[in-house]
C-alpha cells in the first residue's frame, strides 16, 4: 500500500501573501503616478511577484519551499526599505513596507519551521 504526503498547505497560510502582493504593487503604482519613479514602479511589481509566487507555491506546490521564498522576499523587503527608513526617515512608504517585510519574515519562518522534517 503506497501512502501519499501532501505537501501543500491549507488555502489559509497564503492569504498574507496575496494581501502583500496587493499592498506593494499598488504601492509601487502609487508611487509612480505621484513622483513618475520608475524604481518604486519596479520595486513594487516585483516584490508584489514574488508574494503572488509565494501564494501559488504554497497553494499548489510545495508548502515549505513557499514559506521559504516568501521568507526570503520579507526578508528582502525588510532589509531594502530599513535602509531606506534609516536614510530618509520617512514613515511613508519606507516604514510601511520595513513593517510589513518585518511580518511576513516572522510569519514566514514560523511557518517554515512547522512545514520543516
Amino acid at each position: 500500500m503506497t501512502s501519499f504526503y501532501n505537501t501543500m498547505a491549507p488555502a489559509g497560510q497564503s492569504h498574507i501573501d496575496l494581501s502583500f502582493a496587493v499592498l506593494v504593487g499598488l504601492g509601487g503604482v502609487y508611487g509612480y503616478t505621484k513622483a513618475k519613479s520608475v524604481p518604486s514602479l519596479l520595486g513594487g511589481l516585483g516584490f508584489s511577484a514574488a508574494y503572488a509566487l509565494t501564494a501559488y507555491y504554497i497553494n499548489s506546490v510545495d508548502a515549505a519551499i513557499g514559506h521559504q521564498i516568501g521568507c526570503f522576499t520579507s526578508a528582502a523587503l525588510f532589509a531594502t526599505m530599513g535602509m531606506r527608513l534609516a536614510k530618509s526617515g520617512k514613515v511613508m512608504p519606507a516604514g510601511l513596507l520595513t513593517g510589513v517585510g518585518a511580518i511576513g519574515t516572522f510569519y514566514h519562518y514560523q511557518k517554515l519551521q512547522e512545514w520543516s522534517y
